[in-house]
């Protein structure tokens, strides 16, 4: 028995020596980050209105539309206090920074201020003030505003009844019926954007014998993606931006 334990330890302590490199780790790695940094301030709002399919971001662009660098934005408490976002490790390879909707391709659908930064070798101070990111006001912004509203309400009437400009345009679209659908269906029917009018008249021939095709507005397929993205999500309006006391 004497002689087992013997053995036993002799093993233990040749197979401690046979694994010991005669290195010294230490318990916590330091990561040293590199290149430059950028501060962004400001009140952000309608952050949690997009789908899972989207971030608002900060982000870093080279010459593409391709986010380098980025770094989700939280929003905004409900009182208007400021927030600040730090992305640091942007690469001399980034020359705009952008405060941005990217998709999981990293690829940029939105953008609500940008900042040119190639001349710019340490910190980059970004305020951007007062911001409305949510995903209703971007459809606003970029397709009603850019190509709907000069025949939807932009000038004494609108087309079919139909208002498109702001503060009008979700309520006349979520939940109502299209008039120019012969069987009824809704313009914006919330969690179906194939069931929705407004899907088939902006990627369907469906306008064609009308005064205007509506499929040749010239919308990028990302921003009509957007679009049905948020009718699937449940066609939310965005919560108001509230002013600090």
């Amino acid at each position: 028995m004497k002689r087992y334990l013997l053995y036993m330890l002799l093993f233990l302590t040749w197979s401690l020596i046979a694994c010991d490199d005669g290195k010294i780790y230490d318990e916590t790695v330091i990561v040293t980050g590199e290149g430059r940094t950028l501060k962004l301030t400001g009140q952000i709002t309608g952050v949690e209105s997009w789908p899972e399919e989207y971030s608002v971001v900060v982000a870093g662009f080279g010459d593409g539309e391709f986010a380098v660098a980025s770094k989700s934005v939280p929003a905004s408490a409900a009182d208007g206090e400021e927030l600040e976002v730090t992305l640091s490790g942007i690469s001399d390879e980034v020359k705009q920074v952008e405060l941005c909707v990217i998709n999981k391709l990293r690829r940029k659908i939105v953008s609500f201020y940008q900042l040119d930064c190639s001349t710019i070798s340490d910190t980059i101070k970004m305020e951007v003030g007062t911001i409305n990111a949510g995903m209703f006001h971007c459809i606003q912004q970029e397709v009603f505003n850019n190509s709907c509203t000069t025949c939807h309400g932009g000038s004494t009437s609108a087309g079919a009844g139909l208002y498109l400009t702001e503060g009008k345009s979700y309520t006349a679209l979520v939940g109502k019926k299209a008039v120019k659908d012969k069987a009824g269906s809704l313009l914006v029917k919330p969690g179906e954007a194939s069931a929705s009018f407004l899907h088939k008249v902006l990627n369907t021939d469906v306008s064609k014998g009308w005064r205007i095709d509506h499929s040749d507005l010239g919308l990028m397929p990302a921003l009509l993606t957007m679009i049905d993205n948020w009718i699937d999500a449940g066609a939310v309006e965005d919560e108001p931006i509230l002013p600090a006391e």
